[in-house]
């Protein structure tokens, strides 16, 4: 009698490891028991069902490299483009209702959140592909450059799981954790988290509720929609090639015109300077305090020039 075996291919890096058998998870249950009154046995299980991501350990430990260009050519290229333009204008369409409330609840136009909710995931495309429990118990129980930082939002996804009555297990990030169309960690979800829609819970797998925090974010920051976020400066000479360039490098005018950078007429006061080489030139940008507060959410003048030239093309 012949007998037949099926083999049952699992992915390399996903496979399970029961963590609440190891020290470390262990010592999570009692801590969260005793700090948080979370149910031992709730927390067991939810260790037991969490699968190892070697694949996202590897992100931290420097065993996958040259996997994402942050370049400024890949942001124009990819972001400030025709198709994309229209996308955006799409989405405002589809989303107007939850766009105007949170522009009367929060006072933010509704471009910007478009243009952040678009450089973060492409409208919900991208960054929904890792369960975040998976990751961040992985992350958190394992040796890497920022375990630190992950043991401290799987305490909080877990606060924010039972604050929204949502089932941890299904909420759906990046490799980073980062959840929902902004992609934010567990603990700046808590604190910007908005129920947009109505339901009852601010729930970072709802579109209306991301447009909701981000539109928080940018209140509680400081956002002023009449400010005009950048402008592009007159150049003289190659005196700018000297000037520090980032999300901190605020000059006075005489400065910029010093470096042979010279402000619309219009402009008032210092700027941000911002440089920015695509292959053999450079984009040269004022910015004002609305520049900076894009960079509070993220550090990066690529990513904070992208998303305000997004929201001028939308509009």
């Amino acid at each position: 009698m012949k007998q037949l075996f099926i083999l049952i291919l699992v992915p390399f890096y996903l496979y399970s490891i029961d963590y609440s058998k190891s020290a470390a998870g262990k010592r999570f249950i009692e801590q969260m028991h005793r700090n948080y009154g979370f149910n031992k046995d709730y927390l067991r299980k939810l260790l037991q069902k969490a699968h190892h991501r070697q694949d996202v350990l590897d992100r931290y430990n420097g065993r996958l490299k040259g996997a994402t260009d942050y370049s400024w050519h890949r942001y124009k290229n990819k972001i400030l483009i025709p198709e994309s333009i229209e996308l955006g204008r799409n989405f405002m369409e589809k989303y107007a209702f939850y766009l105007n409330r949170a522009k009367r609840r929060y006072g933010i136009d509704r471009e910007i959140i478009t243009a952040f909710i678009r450089v973060e995931s492409k409208f919900g495309l991208f960054g929904g592909e890792y369960s975040v429990w998976d990751v961040l118990v992985t992350l958190a129980f394992n040796p890497n450059r920022k375990q630190r930082f992950f043991k401290e939002q799987l305490k909080k996804v877990l606060l924010l799981a039972r604050r929204e009555r949502i089932s941890v297990l299904s909420l759906k990030g990046s490799f980073a954790g980062a959840m929902g169309c902004v992609q934010q960690v567990p603990s700046i979800y808590l604190k910007y988290g908005v129920d947009l829609d109505g339901d009852g819970k601010a729930n970072p797998n709802s579109m209306a509720d991301c447009i909701g925090s981000i539109a928080k974010f940018l209140s509680l920051n400081g956002w002023n929609n009449t400010l005009a976020t950048i402008a592009k400066p007159k150049v003289e000479g190659s005196g700018f090639l000297n000037l520090r360039s980032g999300y901190r490098s605020y000059y006075l005018p005489q400065t910029l015109k010093a470096y042979g950078i010279i402000p619309p007429p219009w402009w008032r006061g210092g700027a941000y300077f911002i440089r920015l080489r695509d292959g053999s030139s450079y984009d040269i940008y004022l910015g004002d305090s609305n520049y900076r507060v894009i960079t509070k959410y993220n550090a990066s003048k690529q990513y904070a020039l992208s998303i305000a030239l997004y929201a001028k093309a939308i509009k």
